[in-house]
């Protein structure tokens, strides 16, 4: 049976010129019950349909296959003998558990299915492969309605000059819903480069009241207004509350779009913008880490052990006190994004107080510092930043250098401790000799994982002032250990656990006698294995030395075997002692610093026969 790959992009439209990929959802492809040309054919805005849960049942004994939609919309199913499938039409469903930009409601809604089309894909030979490919975009009549039933609501929007109609970036957009008693805060965002901005909200958002048992929005959805504001918390534009009862803001949908403009053209003052840019040293938003692949950084290491997140770290946001925290996606084993907590983060100095205060007269050091520290321990020499009750740090604001202080930051928000991020169970090497291959032993070697890593800030105390403010959308991790390796048991062998990687050589000679002259053949076996290997070298010392040797190719993360000699011959060796070093490195880093090279090492004699 022929092999099949089915690759495509999903997308919803939220209005014209604003839409999202289904980032999260499952494609489940099903045998479809006949194949009509009608329906094969069949533009997939006629054929939209919910599927209900006796429907998904119904159907379950129909499934090919199902694959998870990723960030930027796309998805692959790799089809063949094992699905029972030989390139025939299939219907398309969606299954989505939430929606993109989904936030938390007071009672999780109800995954929901809904059926796109029934398609024959065009398939076309490519090597022993035949590949086809789709994508299309939902309505945004269907999708909206769809978002509305996980009660997640949207506006999308730009803002741009009246009189120019350029668009205004690097300005916040607050939305308000007009209420009978109270205006509703719907939330707020920062406009781009291109005046484009987004903002999501709930239902409980817009239907609050200060009457918990009675619900006052009279109509389906809110009544939207808005105020524009820079950065600095200059005002550039503020609707009248009673503009949300106009006809074309009253009782808006699930998906509300809109153009907003400003009179002038603001004259904004330099602000620092707070962003989250590095990995200790690498730069992901410059190429530093393969974010769209690897996660590898551009120097093909995995991280492992304390990594320095950092970037830019403001005092303000809006004008207001910033608190920030980060986040880690496991993209290896599946899940959101979940908050890092206080007990993940060592010690981190985000800055420095700096206070003009000379000892004496003529100080040639009149600026004393003191560190200001995330985790760290307060007292005479060190002061230490709070956390918010809901796990936010706090950045300092001391802000008077001849008086009691003005708080420096150096960019570092904190300093992630990656070993918190999972179990990292270490794997057990026993019975593993060298030249043999590590995947006999252990259940194989481990694999880096995947994880990314976002922060977010806010106004200080103002939950819904929160802004993205930098992900790291893919970081390779890998902190596993390796126990009960025992090198060269046949003459001082040695193991010690929580090794780095698997590093072992011995000599084939040694193995029957133990420490025996060796008079005929040198056989140096070695086995080196890491998912992230990098240089192995097998030198020797010893008279009209150093010697080396030729070493096995790289496979699946391991050199193993034979090492064998490069332009040189045993018998020709003088008769002495020599000492054979196996050298190991492994790509790995914490960002700013990379572990020391692995090294293993046995002796022997030589003594030619009489």
């Amino acid at each position: 049976m022929s092999s099949y790959r089915f690759v495509g992009k999903l997308c919803g439209y939220l209005c014209e010129g604003c839409k999202e990929p289904l980032a999260g959802a499952r494609v489940r492809l099903y045998r479809a019950v006949r194949e009509t040309t009608e329906r094969a054919v069949a533009n997939p805005k006629d054929t939209f349909a919910l599927v209900g849960p006796d429907e998904i049942e119904a159907k379950a004994s129909r499934l090919i296959a199902e694959a998870e939609i990723d960030e930027q919309g796309g998805f692959a199913f790799a089809l063949g003998a094992d699905q029972k499938y030989g390139g025939e039409a299939f219907e398309i469903d969606v299954y989505c558990a939430t929606v993109p930009h989904g936030k938390p409601t007071p009672k999780a809604p109800a995954p929901r299915q809904f059926s796109v089309t029934t398609l024959q894909p065009q398939w076309r030979e490519l090597g022993d492969v035949r590949v086809a490919g789709w994508e299309y975009c939902i309505s945004a009549r269907f999708w909206c309605y769809l978002r509305g039933l996980f009660g997640a609501w949207t506006i999308c929007g730009h803002v741009k000059i009246c009189k120019t109609g350029a668009p205004l970036g690097g300005v916040r957009v607050f939305a308000f819903d007009r209420d009978w008693l109270q205006d509703d805060a719907l939330g707020s965002a920062v406009t781009s480069g291109t005046g484009g901005f987004r903002i999501d909200y709930t239902t409980a958002d817009f239907a609050k009241t200060i009457f918990p048992a009675v619900n006052l929005e009279l109509f389906g959805g809110p009544d939207i207004y808005f105020r524009i504001e820079t950065l600095g918390g200059t005002v550039l534009l503020a609707e009248n509350p009673s503009r949300g009862r106009d006809a074309d803001r009253e009782n808006r949908g699930p998906c509300f779009c809109v153009e907003l403009c400003v009179a002038e053209q603001p004259s904004i003052q330099p602000t620092v913008l707070s962003a989250f840019t590095n990995l200790g040293g690498y730069d992901f938003t410059n190429g530093g880490v393969d974010t769209g692949g690897t996660g590898l950084t551009s120097d093909s290491r995995a991280l492992f052990s304390t990594v320095r997140l950092n970037g830019i770290l403001a005092k303000l946001l809006n004008n207001q006190p910033l608190e920030y925290m980060f986040e880690a996606k496991d993209l290896t084993g599946g899940g959101g994004y979940i908050q890092i907590s206080a007990a993940q983060i060592a010690r981190t100095e985000i800055g420095k107080l700096e206070v003009y205060a000379p000892a004496f007269l003529n100080d040639p050091n009149p600026v004393k510092t003191r560190p200001y520290t995330v985790n760290g321990t307060a007292g005479p020499s060190e002061l230490v930043t709070t956390f918010t009750g809901d796990g936010w740090i706090r950045v300092p604001q001391d802000s008077d250098v001849f008086g009691a202080g003005n708080f420096v930051a150096n960019g570092n928000m904190i300093n992630l401790m990656t070993t918190t991020l999972d179990a990292w169970t270490a794997k057990d090497m026993t019975g593993l000799g060298a030249g043999q291959s590590a995947a006999l032993v252990g259940g194989g070697l481990a694999s880096d994982r995947i994880y990314g890593l976002r922060m977010w800030v806010r106004e200080a105390g103002n939950p819904g002032s929160a802004i993205l403010a930098g992900e790291c959308a893919r970081a390779a991790i890998d902190n596993t250990l390796y126990n009960s390796e025992l090198h060269h048991p046949d003459w001082a062998g040695w193991s010690t656990p929580g090794q780095r990687a698997v590093y072992l050589v011995d000599i084939q000679e040694l193995q029957a006698g133990g420490c025996v002259e060796l008079s005929d053949s040198l056989t140096v076996l070695l086995t080196a294995a890491h998912p992230n290997l990098g240089p192995v070298s097998v030198t020797m010392t010893g008279p009209g030395g150093p010697y080396s040797f030729t070493v096995p190719a790289a496979a699946s993360g391991q050199r193993f075997g034979t090492a064998t000699p490069n332009g040189w011959v045993f018998a020709n060796l003088p008769d002495c002692a020599y000492i054979v070093t196996l050298e190991v490195a492994v790509l790995l880093t914490t960002g700013d610093a990379t572990p020391g090279d692995l090294f293993d090492q046995i002796a022997f004699c030589k003594k030619s026969a009489p």
